[in-house]
């Protein structure tokens, strides 16, 4: 389905105060005190002899491959979906990378299609292709029951990816997600720029 492109959005995603928000489905015991920790601060020196771990390539049919790192751990899975344009070596996910080796739970972070080391075009990319992203490494890449933490727009796809997946997602942890900007921005345009194909992208399949 044609859905706006994601530059031409640049200029109405919001920014929004940082802030952490869990929400369970599903009982999990300590699970919500466990991700409320914060990891202790570790010495600038140390941060130098971090584990490398090599870059992976999902493989998807007429679709582009997505660049991932999975670090192996226990369950449930950690999943961090970047925002705008952001890519896996962002600060927000190598810091919860840092925290779930410190936990020692199994932990994803990837890059979208036309982003960082995946392949595609960005000029070409929509929030519902993004979409198809998530769903692709929850369902191809994570094993068993996943925490998803999405930032900033990736919240909005955190919340599409719970609801496509109820099986699979145990919680949400949000980071500044921007979710009612999405919304309001849509509301917010022309009759006739709303009711065109080109701006349906909020549940492209």
């Amino acid at each position: 389905m044609a859905g706006v492109g994601l530059a031409a959005m640049a200029s109405w995603v919001p920014c929004c105060r940082r802030g952490w928000a869990v929400v369970s489905f599903g009982f999990h015991r300590g699970l919500s005190a466990l991700l409320a920790r914060k990891p202790e601060r570790v010495p600038r020196w140390l941060a130098g002899c971090r584990q490398k771990t090599s870059v992976s390539f999902l493989s998807r049919p007429d679709l582009p491959n997505l660049a991932y790192k999975k670090l192996k751990g226990k369950s449930p899975g950690i999943i961090f979906i970047p925002g705008y344009i952001s890519n896996m070596s962002g600060t927000k996910a190598l810091a919860i990378e840092d925290f779930c080796k410190s936990l020692g739970h199994s932990y994803i972070r990837f890059d979208y299609s036309g982003v960082g080391n995946s392949d595609g075009n960005l000029e070409e990319c929509t929030v519902g292709k993004w979409r198809k992203d998530v769903l692709s490494i929850i369902d191809e890449v994570a094993e068993g029951p996943q925490i998803l933490v999405g930032s900033s727009l990736g919240g909005w796809l955190m919340l599409h990816a719970a609801i496509a997946r109820p099986q699979k997602v145990v919680a949400l942890v949000g980071i500044a997600t921007a979710v009612d900007g999405l919304v309001t921005q849509f509301n917010q345009l022309p009759v006739e720029d709303s009711e065109s194909k080109n701006y349906i992208f909020l549940y492209s399949a």
